[in-house]
């Protein structure tokens, strides 16, 4: 028998209940606040940036721009605005984000610095600072490697995990090596590497897929969630590839 906790027992609500008691809080407070437990409200008077497919609603008046792949200063930053590609809504009003019924997880930087897998990144404050690179030392860029993004400065920014993330520190000592579809962030200064071990295929179980771990030695933090996933890391999807044929037409 499955069962839920976003469900709670007892007779089923009439429409009007149900619309009373999942109506959204009024305005007031920070500019990013949960308004459930996997749904991110933004307050947006200016700008902000988030994730393609992030916002699920939104009231105002609010326009939304993909950084364009054709500004792009050099290859590199071309091929991470196709990998980690980031979204601006400008305007005034109020932006619903979600990403696929995970949690939200709101953080505020304060002239410190962090890394989040682009792929759990859900929005983030304009005066943070941004920069978007590819996790593939030990690959190479070619192999595809882990999208990831360095915020940096002072704001506020909010990502998902599935169920509540474990932070593990790291120490030179002490390295920890992660399963890349499970790492969601880790502390500034560290540098992942991906490995291959052949012993992971048959603990991790993603198939024919190679058995990549990411290697953090430094000193630092890196979180992981209690969920793989498979979406986020494909050898097989090459930005270099990708570029080649944006370019060629």
């Amino acid at each position: 028998m499955t069962t839920t906790t976003d469900v709670p027992p007892g007779p089923a609500p009439t429409f009007g209940a149900l619309v009373d008691a999942t109506r959204p809080a009024a305005s007031g407070g920070e500019s990013f606040r949960c308004e459930s437990a996997r749904t991110l409200r933004i307050d947006v008077d200016g700008e902000v940036w988030l994730t393609p497919g992030a916002a699920i609603a939104y009231r105002g008046d609010l326009t939304f721009h993909r950084r364009p792949t054709v500004e792009a200063a050099d290859p590199i930053d071309a091929v991470l605005r196709e990998t980690a590609p980031l979204v601006r809504a400008v305007g005034r009003g109020c932006l619903y984000c979600a990403h696929h019924g995970s949690h939200v997880r709101i953080v505020r930087l304060i002239g410190d610095a962090v890394v989040v897998a682009w792929s759990d990144l859900l929005a983030f404050e304009r005066t943070l600072v941004f920069e978007p690179r590819l996790v593939a030392h030990g690959v190479g860029i070619a192999a595809g490697g882990l999208a990831a993004v360095r915020l940096s400065g002072e704001g506020l920014f909010a990502f998902t995990s599935h169920g509540r993330p474990l932070a593990l520190p790291v120490t030179p000592e002490a390295p920890v090596n992660t399963d890349p579809h499970a790492t969601v962030a880790w502390s500034d200064g560290l540098e992942p590497t991906l490995k291959t071990d052949l012993s992971w295929r048959s603990l991790v179980g993603h198939g024919g897929e190679e058995p990549f771990q990411m290697h953090f030695g430094g000193t630092g933090v890196v979180l992981v969630q209690p969920f793989e996933d498979p979406s986020r890391f494909h050898l097989g999807a090459n930005p270099l590839k990708r570029l080649a044929a944006m370019v060629g037409g």
